[in-house]
């Protein structure tokens, strides 16, 4: 672990942008869901007759079509991506602190294994014990 050269300072500043940065994610999160539901909902539905009727406007609601379905579809699918980038970006800040205040505090192994663990899989089981919450 010669070649470790860290300058705390400089990880300081990297660490608080990517900490305030990462504080968004749930932010975008939230708002790729209302864009998503509000897609869902102005798509409109096209009945068996072809016939073509509105998709929410003017306080009216679309029963749901192909779209609405698609999109329902797709967000569940990415529900758990969103998830996993948040959980990825806690725990990797997580360990560059570890690492750094064990370098800091003149354990190298101590900072590898650090390193080490932030690079595991995030656990997002909400019933296990100890599970990272995203």
């Amino acid at each position: 672990m010669a070649g470790w050269d860290l300058h705390p300072q400089g990880i300081s500043g990297v660490l608080k942008t990517t900490g305030e940065f990462a504080g968004k994610i749930e932010g975008h999160a939230k708002a790729y869901g209302e864009h998503l539901q509000s897609a869902a909902s102005s798509a409109g539905t096209i009945t068996a007759e072809g016939e073509a009727h509105g998709g929410g406007k003017d306080g009216e609601k679309a029963a749901g079509g192909l779209v609405a379905l698609a999109l329902s579809q797709f967000a569940e699918h990415t529900t758990n991506d969103l998830k996993f980038i948040a959980a990825r970006a806690g725990k990797s800040l997580t360990g560059a602190v570890e690492a750094t205040t064990a370098y800091l505090n003149g354990d190298l192994d101590m900072a590898a294994d650090a390193q080490r663990k932030a690079l595991g899989v995030p656990d997002l089981d909400p019933k296990k014990p100890g599970a990272q919450q995203a």
